[in-house]
């Protein structure tokens, strides 16, 4: 049996990418690279929801949903499906997941608890005295097909070497306990809006019935489960202690059930008046639209609630708000709350959230889901340019459609039909850029994309660790390189009472235009113009210089895969590394392709953490005091 020496300290198994192969409008995708947040952009019509719920079904959280051969095949091939079994063998969805070290160690648990166990269920050619398990690489490979049945595969990040499947060469109770580790996937496209009067004997009977309740009516039921949860309350004990004696003659009630009636209400009282105060702190550390303050009231079998803030101090029912307050109010309880418990650990999908809701609190909604994020893998679909992160596009993945089927791709740089469904993070990048400039806020131009990135990521991690406290909120505006600072600050100069900073790199172009600005349009403020090799250290240096080393190469190698592994110490750290990763790329024969920089650095910050390294972190913090 293979030996498994591993460190431990990781958080839990995560979904690095997936590929649908034929679910719907779907006939096959690319792997789709998943973060710890991924937005999936496309048009209407354009097959999002299709990307979605291929991946919910390859590991439902619940037990009801099942892959469906006449809803879910092509139904242009559906007679090919309908008189071939063989083709129901056929994935038609896959997730590659990264094993941590507890994962790892599970698996090895369970390898070593049954290696001398006999079972019916092992397979003959695998059952021996002393049975042999598959090596337990990095990552696992899960494949439902049509007919429902998993399969599991150890594998390589590339999925080019790929172990024999489990289920063939493990017992059944390995393969079960395994699959067990596997994180469910959770989906929503609906909320469960709440009312404002609830009856609370058809609260209690749909409850008791939410599993035969259908559409709609189970929604709304699960979100009034949950509310009551969330809260700590029973509809059942509010409703009890609100029952009156069925004497309608008060002076013929003993003084035994008046002082029960009295108790009863007043505890229902403190109850309802802790729930409301419970909810109200909760509700308002998450959505900045308002401070809303809810109180609930529960006369006889109904269960009400009201809310009021400080711009209308009059309470009103719940529905008599807006819609984007009902929309977000069950969307805070059946995440914030349901995540915690038996979706702990699951991924969730949701299918266009937040449409409801005002530009400012599609804002919200993103902050929102970082806070999820730290517990969840989230996935979600959007057209809606609010609900894009300008400062985390590697997060997003464009959605189109392409001969008439639905096609996605983790690459922003193509061109053609892609623009159509770029628009909404094209419109997030301006909408961020003139909501800056109307605000007063600071703009700083760089040269690319991948500067934008990287700068952003070390300004998020400065300002999260206390290392730095920005004066207004700082826009970095990619100009397509050095030459095109010139033509944008032109433009530019018209909307700011000043010229904005401006971050070249060091290299030759770098100073060349450094040289013509502050021959031209800067001759006066040759001090808002600043070079990375003041920072990074280095000559001719790059933004990529100012990133740890390490990180930029596994980046790199992930992305190209070179045929020579990648070792830090055969690069020098005293000069600048893309020269360098240039040169190394022409002796092992890697083509780079237009935008290769900006693919490394989304991969680059989506996998560093931030950086324990003081030496970098202070090189950090001095850019920022200076440009910022």
């Amino acid at each position: 049996m293979n030996q498994c020496y591993f460190n431990l300290g990781a958080l839990k198994m995560k979904l690095v990418k997936y590929r649908v192969n034929k679910f719907r409008t779907v006939k096959g995708t690319e792997w789709v690279e998943t973060e710890s947040i991924s937005c999936l952009v496309g048009e209407n019509e354009s097959g999002k929801t299709n990307l979605l719920l291929p991946l919910w079904k390859l590991n439902p959280s619940d037990d009801f949903t099942k892959i469906d051969v006449f809803e879910d095949y092509p139904r242009g091939e559906y007679h090919l499906i309908e008189k071939d079994d063989e083709l129901k063998k056929d994935a038609f969805a896959e997730g590659l997941f990264e094993l941590t070290a507890e994962d790892k160690m599970k698996i090895c648990q369970i390898f070593s608890e049954n290696s001398n166990t006999e079972n019916d269920d092992v397979n003959a050619e695998a059952k021996t005295d002393s049975m042999t398990f598959p090596e337990v690489s990095n990552f696992l490979l899960v494949k439902r097909d049509y007919n429902n049945n998993l399969h599991l595969f150890f594998s390589d990040l590339d999925c080019r070497e790929v172990s024999k499947e489990l289920e063939e060469a493990t017992s059944a109770l390995v393969f079960d306990s395994i699959a067990k580790l596997i994180p469910k996937f959770v989906y929503y496209s609906e909320y469960g809006n709440l009312d404002a009067r609830i009856h609370l004997p058809k609260v209690i009977q749909d409850i008791k019935n939410i599993s035969t309740l259908k559409g709609r009516d189970q929604i709304r039921a699960r979100t009034l489960l949950i509310l009551f949860s969330f809260l700590g309350l029973s509809a059942d004990k509010v409703l009890e202690l609100g029952n009156q004696s069925n004497q309608n003659d008060p002076y013929s009630k003993t003084e035994e059930v008046k002082e029960k009636e009295s108790r009863g209400t007043q505890e229902r009282f403190a109850l309802l008046n802790s729930a409301s105060g419970q909810l109200t702190n909760r509700f308002n550390s998450w959505w900045k639209q308002g401070e809303y303050k809810f109180r609930f009231n529960a006369d006889g079998e109904y269960f009400r609630i009201y809310v009021s803030d400080l711009a209308r101090k009059d309470e009103l029912e719940l529905e008599a708000r807006s819609k984007g307050l009902q929309w977000f109010l069950s969307f805070f309880l059946v995440f914030l709350e349901v995540s915690k418990t038996e979706h702990s650990n699951c991924i969730l999908l949701l299918d266009e959230p937040g449409l409801s809701l005002h530009p400012n609190a599609q804002a919200d909604l993103i902050k929102f889901f970082a806070g999820l994020s730290e517990k969840n893998q989230l996935i979600y679909t959007t057209h809606m340019p609010f609900l894009v992160d300008h400062n985390n596009l590697s997060q997003v993945k464009a959605v189109f459609v392409e001969s008439g089927l639905t096609k996605v791709t983790n690459d922003l740089s193509r061109s053609g039909k892609l623009q159509k469904s770029l628009q909404p993070v094209n419109a997030a990048i301006g909408i961020s850029v003139s909501q800056t400039l109307l605000a007063g806020c600071k703009v700083i131009i760089v040269e690319g994309i991948s500067d934008q990135i990287y700068l952003n990521f070390i300004k998020n991690y400065l300002v999260a660790n206390e290392k730095y406290v920005p004066k207004s909120e700082i826009v970095f505006l990619p100009v397509g390189g050095a030459s095109g600072v010139k033509p944008i600050v032109s433009i530019l100069k018209g909307s700011l009472e000043e010229l904005p900073n401006v971050l070249l790199d060091s290299d030759r172009a770098g100073k060349d235009y450094k040289t013509s600005l502050i021959s031209g349009i800067y001759a006066a403020n040759s001090e808002k113009i600043f070079e990375i090799e003041s920072y990074a250290g280095k000559d001719s240096a790059e933004v990529e210089d100012l990133m740890r080393l390490g990180d930029f190469l596994e980046a790199f190698e992930w992305l190209h895969r070179p045929d020579e592994p990648i070792i830090a110490a055969n690069f020098n750290p005293n000069s600048s590394i893309v020269p360098q990763i240039i040169e190394f790329a022409r002796k092992n024969s890697i083509e780079l392709e237009k935008g290769w920089k900006t693919k490394v650095a989304m991969r680059c910050v989506s996998r560093a953490s931030g950086n324990d390294e003081k030496v970098i972190v202070d090189k950090w913090e001095k850019l920022f005091n200076d440009i910022g």
